[in-house]
């Protein structure tokens, strides 16, 4: 049985390859990796990160933060303060080049 990460990580690839498709045509689209640390996931673009996603409930930066948030990244081993959305409750924003900036 697949897990809501795996669950929610497919659909991405689904609709990231969709935009792919219609854009880049001329080379085939790359899935999503998945890297996984001691307190976030690192998902992976190829060479690039992608975004973050927490994997416990507490403060980042000074902001709060719960388990399934999605972050965008702030470097290649940290992530943005502010969290975009959780996966888990549907709310996470995001579009092909990773976690929606903040508005």
């Amino acid at each position: 049985m697949k897990s809501k990460f795996e669950i929610w990580l497919e659909k991405v690839n689904i609709e990231r390859n969709e935009y792919w498709d219609k854009n880049f045509s001329y080379k085939e689209y790359e899935l999503l990796e998945v890297t996984k640390g001691n307190k976030y996931m690192k998902i992976m673009d190829g060479s690039s990160v992608w975004a973050f996603i927490s994997m416990v409930d507490g403060f980042l930066k000074g902001a709060p933060i719960k388990k399934g948030d999605l972050l965008k990244p702030a470097g290649w081993r940290t992530p943005a303060k502010h969290s975009r959305g959780n996966i888990f409750d549907g709310t996470d924003k995001w579009t092909f080049h990773g976690p929606n900036y903040l508005v």
